[in-house]
């Protein structure tokens, strides 16, 4: 096997680590707490990605060049793919020798990292079970290996709907023909195990039971700011009203003035103000025991229309369901939230059983589709 050039200057420059380890702390040892096993533990800790250089370059002389080209290669070179290596053959099924060559791993590289997890008496993932919050390739790893189905139920669909249409068609005062709304998601959520005829993917299913609007959210035209008196408040009775279910994220609305402009602007996403607020919204959540899982959007224009379909995976989008109700076109999009509070729809698939006319994708892919008699076919701020 050839190996790259990166690759032969990383491993030149982790061999001088190495010695210059050895002159300074001795050979790693299999046991003992002293500073020089510490330091070996450091560098494990470096190339399984649960930790960083802290006091190798400034105990060992001559490593502070060293040790940050190290972390450059194992970061930015090689997208931290040694961690993820350690990661997934530890949690997941998967041949050594396909995930090596997946991640950018050298047989070098790997059986280096494996000589000295050996010679220090530990496992590869040494460390990472330790780590106060998830790194992100972590989350990046966890969720390639999941798919998410999202259900909305009947009564979370109606509080949506109902409270976003109204807030939509009936004008909130002089210059504010339609605002925004703002909730938070009660559910259950099951996750299945992994299997092996799945390659190790494993699915989660998030049931949303219940959508609580803020009524003391401030809402405007085109953003809605969240009240935390209103969320304190709705957590608190939540846990009375319904202990058996969950804090699964949270729910506002995008409104448009017409489809053509929705469409324009990507109303079913998220922007980058709602990206922004959602990490710090989680980092808080997670700080009360929480842990927020998904995001929902409703979209909302006027119709010419009244009725129609309503269609899951709107226009190959599996995680944005359309529908038409009284004269408004809707669109609901869900996203999953990363442990980060980063918003991802990477294996996620939207489901909504009990919209009228509903409309599944197995079904609406048919070659015919049966139609009756005599018809034919025809800040939280927006994108």
């Amino acid at each position: 096997m050839s190996v790259m050039p990166r690759t032969r200057e990383f491993m030149k420059d982790l061999r001088t680590l190495d010695a210059r380890l050895r002159e300074a702390a001795g050979a790693p040892r299999p046991s003992g707490n002293g500073v020089r096993r510490m330091l070996w533990i450091e560098l494990l800790h470096v190339l399984n990605g649960s930790g960083g250089f802290e006091q190798i370059p400034w105990m060992v002389p001559n490593t502070v060049g060293l040790s940050a080209r190290v972390a450059r290669h194992l970061e930015a070179v090689q997208g931290h793919g040694m961690a993820r290596t350690v990661y997934e053959s530890t949690r997941y099924a998967g041949g050594l020798d396909s995930l090596l060559s997946r991640n950018g791993v050298e047989s070098a590289e790997w059986e280096y990292f494996q000589r000295l997890a050996r010679s220090l008496n530990v496992p590869l993932s040494h460390g990472q079970d330790q780590m106060d919050e998830p790194a992100a390739w972590m989350n990046d790893v966890d969720e390639a290996r999941q798919d998410v189905r999202v259900w909305i139920r009947e009564l979370a669909l109606q509080d949506m709907l109902l409270a976003g249409m109204e807030a939509y068609l009936v004008p909130a005062g002089s210059g504010k023909p339609s605002t925004e709304i703002y909730g938070i998601v009660f559910g259950s959520l099951r996750q299945t195990a992994p299997t092996a005829g799945r390659g190790g993917i494993t699915l989660a299913e998030y049931n949303v039971e219940r959508v609580c609007i803020q009524h003391r959210a401030k809402c405007g035209p085109s953003e809605v700011f969240a009240d935390e008196r209103s969320e304190a408040t709705q957590l608190a009775m939540g846990e009375e009203l319904f202990p058996y279910w969950h804090l699964l994220g949270d729910f506002h609305t995008h409104t448009y003035r017409s489809l053509s402009e929705l469409r324009r602007q990507g109303g079913w996403g998220y922007s980058d103000a709602d990206q922004q607020v959602n990490i710090e919204w989680c980092r808080k959540l997670r700080a009360l025991g929480h842990r927020p899982r998904v995001a929902l959007i409703l979209a909302i224009t006027r119709a010419g229309r009244r009725g129609g379909a309503s269609v899951e995976g709107w226009e190959g989008k599996p995680n944005v369901i359309k529908t038409t109700i009284g004269r408004c076109h809707c669109l609901i999009s869900a996203y999953r939230i990363r442990p980060d509070g980063v918003y991802s729809t990477d294996g996620l698939t939207l489901k909504c059983p009990h919209l009228a006319g509903h409309v599944p994708p197995s079904v609406r892919n048919r070659r015919v589709l049966a139609l009756p008699s005599g018809t034919s076919r025809r800040r939280y701020a927006r994108p």
